[in-house]
């Protein structure tokens, strides 16, 4: 299994043109092959000149002893006169120019390539390949007799014959990469001739076509090397010899039927149709075949082919018969067993798919997971599991026989992030590291032993798994189903991604939601803080221009008081002089809350300046003793902060409690649930009384604002203590409910013990 590659638009192009270049290159050196030898180059010339007798003929094929022992044996064994054919001419004369050249064609061909003993890394078997080539041979002579060709029989011999030239001639050439075509094919059950052009850039009927072309051998030989494959209907019409090409063609099936030698195919057509198409009934096919083995025998001689008893050539095609039939059971069995795992794993992944719901969790996808799991291998319980993308948490769903549950387990500090890189195809296996914590968490589920994993993979990482005991059948038993595996793995992943991607989405509209709650109040906020901004450059304005004619005002009341002695006189320069002075501390108090002085910030017991500040308003207020408690949950807290500042907030703030209460029932509590250990500290000033309404809540903290009777207060106390809050390094807020009481929150900058 390789590792999944993408592929580009200019691919095809480069792999045609690299094909080609290779198949120049062994055409190149099918040139390096050994000529045909002299005496059936000169036969050749001589056979095809108008002018040449029996006795040229004699002349050549008596330069070659052994060729002119195999002429007079072919008469003898043809039965024409063998007593008068003493000599090679006689034989020529009794047999016919063509009837010779073919046979002394085949056996020079055949010598051609037997003259050395093949290489030890040939996967090309010579004697079987012979053996079928022989039969393929007879077996176009005896169609053609059947067909009424008559002379033309001995040419559809030598056709037959020579038919898989190029076998040879690429075993020759190239012994390693046609070894290598053939094994392929024996493995996959491929046409042959696909393999050929897949490896090497062109197959045998091509390579046997060049040669045959060189060696110059006759048109017919040429063609029936070239498309014996082809039936007869897909023959061009063109062709100087279809009815041999046709001929050959049926022959080659005959034997491939038959199983007689090596052909290299498994793929067998049907009989009836071929023999139809060259005009042949169903019992002609039957005679051939019952022919065949003595053909075969009186033919072998002739090739130099040891001689083969046609009883004993059968059984051996019976042997591979049933070597063969014994390989397709064998591919049936591990077929059904393949079709049986990918009918469990489409059944699987039709109710993975069908059981899932917009609202699933990753937990309850993983529970799916783990049930598809279980019921493709048959196991007793199965875990799903999913990692979060920082290693923190895993999500996990277990399938088990006492029921199905989700949970989520916490993950390592230092665990897995991200996904993992697979290689598909190689992807499941024992089970990982990072699968360690969820095995040892479910382990009284998942029992001891090897650990295996069928990963959960998404965009080519793998993002979690599903583990099962190693023990129980794995998928290791079905190396066949690796791609119904991967497309399982896939579907969980897809579904898990879906499931964190709506978790996400989820959480997104929940801190969006949020995230908009917090726009409107830092909005309010921008806006307050604005609108106090404003009033304070307004108030320093204002008292700037103001002071100086209250100064006027209260200097002349008080002059005019002391000019004269007119005692109503006096008493108006008097209420002159006192509501200047008033004008002049709203001046001040404005001066003071457009531009409060910075802070001088000290370290402050908290418990002992609140204890302070509750005996003085005590002793000092119209409250009683125990009316003002203050309560801390850490006595040691310290705050930061400017002592007279805070002085002022709290009196602002306990005012406003007095005021919201009537004296005689009013319950004051200062309370801080804060403790050291925190940055701030939010000290409480709680009331009794009848609350706020959402209106003045709203408005409690703006300057000039009072829900009072007109005359009793300013509306100043709230906006001075929020300015010097702030001032501070802290802030303050008000929680109102309505007929409960005011609670005012003062968060201040922690100082530690």
């Amino acid at each position: 299994m390789g590792v999944l590659q993408v592929s580009t638009a200019s691919r095809p192009v480069a792999d045609i043109t690299r094909r080609s270049s290779r198949a120049e290159l062994i055409l190149g050196q099918l040139e390096q092959l050994p000529t045909l030898p002299a005496v059936a180059t000169r036969l050749l010339q001589v056979t095809t000149s108008d002018r040449s007798a029996a006795a040229d003929v004699a002349a050549v094929i008596e330069t070659d002893q052994a060729l002119t022992a195999k002429v007079l044996a072919l008469v003898r064994r043809a039965a024409v006169g063998a007593p008068e054919a003493r000599t090679v001419e006689r034989a020529i004369i009794l047999l016919g120019f063509e009837a010779v050249r073919n046979a002394v064609l085949a056996v020079q061909v055949y010598e051609t390539f037997n003259s050395a003993e093949p290489q030890t890394d040939s996967g090309l078997e010579r004697v079987e390949f012979w053996k079928h080539s022989l039969a393929v041979g007879c077996a176009a002579k005896l169609i053609a007799e059947r067909l009424g060709l008559g002379k033309r029989r001995d040419e559809a011999f030598v056709c037959g014959l020579l038919h898989d030239l190029g076998k040879i001639a690429l075993d020759a050439c190239l012994p390693k990469s046609y070894a290598r075509v053939l094994r392929q094919t024996r493995a996959t059950g491929r046409c042959l001739c696909d393999v050929e052009r897949e490896l090497l850039g062109l197959d045998h009927t091509v390579a046997g076509k060049r040669l045959a072309t060189r060696w110059k051998l006759p048109q017919p030989i040429i063609e029936s090397i070239w498309l014996h494959h082809h039936p007869p209907a897909a023959l061009p019409e063109a062709m100087t010899s279809m009815e041999l090409t046709g001929v050959v063609h049926l022959a080659d099936l005959i034997v491939r039927h038959q199983r007689i030698g090596f052909s290299g195919y498994s793929h067998l057509d049907p009989l009836e149709t071929v023999a139809q198409a060259l005009g042949l009934e169903p019992t002609d096919v039957q005679r051939v075949i019952e022919a065949l083995p003595e053909q075969v025998e009186r033919n072998c001689q002739l090739v130099g082919i040891d001689r083969l008893p046609g009883n004993k050539l059968y059984a051996q095609a019976v042997s591979e018969a049933n070597a063969e039939l014994g390989r397709v059971n064998a591919a049936l069995a591990e077929a059904n067993r393949r079709l049986a795992v990918r009918a469990r794993c489409f059944d699987a992944l039709g109710r993975f798919t069908g059981s899932l719901t917009l609202d699933d969790t990753t937990a309850t996808v993983c529970v799916a997971a783990a049930r598809c799991v279980r019921e493709v291998l048959q196991l007793d319980a199965a875990v799903g599991f999913y990692w979060d993308a920082d290693g923190s948490l895993y999500h996990l769903g277990t399938c088990a026989p006492d029921g199905e549950r989700v949970e989520v387990l916490a993950g390592a500090a230092n665990g897995p992030t991200g996904g993992h890189s697979v290689v598909i195809g190689a992807a499941i296996g024992p089970a990982p590291p990072i699968a360690q914590p969820v095995i040892r968490h479910l382990q009284p589920v998942l029992g001891t032993g090897t650990m295996r994993m069928w990963p959960i993979v998404h965009a080519g990482l793998v993002i979690g798994g599903v583990l099962f005991h190693g023990d129980a059948e794995s998928p290791a038993a079905y190396p066949s189903a690796v791609e119904e595996f991967e497309v399982l793995s896939v579907a969980f992943g897809l579904a898990v991604a879906n499931a964190v991607d709506r978790a996400r989405s989820d959480r997104l509209s929940e801190d969006l939601a949020h995230a908009n709650r917090r726009l409107h109040q830092a909005r309010d906020e921008i806006l307050r803080t604005k609108s106090i901004a404003m009033i304070a450059q307004m108030a320093a304005g204002a008292a700037h221009e103001l002071n100086n004619p209250l100064a006027v005002i209260s200097g002349r009341a008080q002059m005019l008081g002391k000019s004269t002695s007119d005692s109503d006189v006096q008493r108006t320069a008097e209420i002159i002089q006192q509501h200047a002075q008033r004008a002049s501390d709203i001046v001040s108090e404005l001066v003071q809350f457009a531009k409060p002085a910075p802070p001088q910030v000290v370290a402050l017991p908290l418990v002992d300046w609140l204890e302070n500040l509750r005996a003085e308003w005590e002793r000092e207020s119209s409250l009683k003793a125990g009316q003002i408690r203050v309560t801390l949950s850490d006595p040691g807290v310290r705050v930061l902060a400017d002592p007279g500042q805070l002085r002022q907030i709290f009196d602002s703030l306990l005012a406003n409690a007095v005021e919201a209460t009537s004296p005689e029932n009013a319950r004051l509590l200062i309370n801080s649930d804060s403790t050291t250990s925190d940055d701030k500290i939010v000290v409480t000033v709680e009331d009794n009384g009848a609350g706020m309404t959402a209106e003045v809540l709203e408005h409690a903290a703006d300057p000039f604002f009072s829900h009072r009777a007109a005359g009793r207060g300013r509306g100043m106390g709230l906006s001075q203590a929020t300015r010097l809050a702030t001032n501070n390094g802290g802030r303050l807020c008000l929680e109102s409910p309505l007929d409960v009481g005011t609670p005012a929150l003062v968060e201040l900058p922690a100082a530690g013990r």
